[in-house]
């Protein structure tokens, strides 16, 4: 006979191998099962907030769950909640309060929590700017095998953030965890390349990190992208049918004027130079635009109205 834990635990644990197997309704209802036994379960509650969060993408539900989870002092919900304050996704932004969350899974020395909360220290978002202590969390999460520490240390060590600047450093650490698949720092390798910071300028190599990380949905680098291979000054590097499809990649994600600027350098760069000038007057009709990027992006009619693309 089952005692009411044993059943919670199997249930949970069911529940969370048929979630990896993407048979998320089968998973959702050992989970929910598993939470009627035991109502205070916090794996269990986690892995709904998981679920909530990442598979239906119900933000205010996720936190819900998490809430629960975290209340019961379950770290890992700590940071999860934390990262949705932090967001503002399913909750009224507050970053102190991702902060104190943070603060509560570093004291029970969750490994996460410290690269968390090290960011927070670096920039000051809801907490006083304090780069040393950040540096020390981030080093101490990079100990213990976080691998998006890495990434950190190299906005630290590529901005001169309590450290002065090394792109040497800044590349290791990005590299490090750009081969292991993390997008952004992918995307921060490409940076490096396209701007020459501590190596050569190489477009060639910008385009292919930046491509590995615009690959994988990160908006950033679909966007850096598609304006290298839409306004490069190597021929062999433009490609205005593969910057067009990032482009709109990014604009699909965010209607910035950034991202719609290369939107319209793409079309600018195969011909279609209708297209490109009603993209930038889309930009100039924000009238939040500052007086320097309206005067930017109006450079760029006269260029698109003469059948010229943009090139750096």
């Amino acid at each position: 006979m089952f005692r009411d834990d044993d059943l919670a635990i199997a249930y949970s644990n069911r529940g969370i191998a048929y979630s990896l197997l993407q048979r998320y309704g089968l998973a959702v209802q050992d989970l929910q099962l598993a939470i009627r036994v035991n109502p205070e379960h916090p794996l269990t509650l986690n892995h709904l907030g998981i679920l909530a969060e990442h598979v239906e993408q119900d933000y205010a539900k996720a936190a819900v769950w998490y809430d629960k989870a975290a209340s019961l002092g379950y770290p890992a919900s700590q940071v999860n909640l934390g990262n949705l304050y932090r967001s503002g996704r399913g909750v009224v932004r507050d970053t102190s309060k991702a902060v104190r969350l943070y603060e509560l899974a570093v004291e029970q020395d969750y490994d996460v929590a410290m690269v968390a909360l090290g960011e927070m220290y670096l920039d000051g978002s809801g907490v006083a700017r304090n780069p040393a202590r950040g540096l020390a969390l981030l080093r101490e999460g990079v100990d213990r095998g976080v691998v998006t520490g890495h990434y950190y240390l190299g906005i630290a060590y590529e901005k001169g953030i309590g450290v002065s600047i090394d792109y040497a450093q800044a590349r290791q650490h990005y590299r490090y965890a750009a081969l292991q698949g993390h997008a952004p720092s992918q995307g921060a390798i490409g940076y490096l390349y396209r701007r020459g910071n501590g190596m050569d300028k190489d477009f060639v190599e910008a385009v292919r990190w930046y491509r590995l990380a615009a690959e994988q949905g990160n908006v950033l680098a679909a966007n850096r992208l598609a304006w290298l291979m839409a306004a490069c000054p190597i021929e062999d590097v433009c490609n205005g049918e593969v910057a067009l499809e990032f482009a709109a990649l990014a604009v699909q994600q965010e209607r910035t004027a950034t991202n719609l600027d290369s939107l319209a350098a793409a079309y600018a760069r195969i011909g279609d130079f209708d297209r490109a000038l009603q993209v930038i007057k889309e930009i100039l009709s924000d009238k939040s635009l500052s007086s320097s990027a309206r005067v930017k992006y109006s450079r760029r009619i006269d260029r698109y109205q003469n059948g010229i693309p943009f090139q750096l």
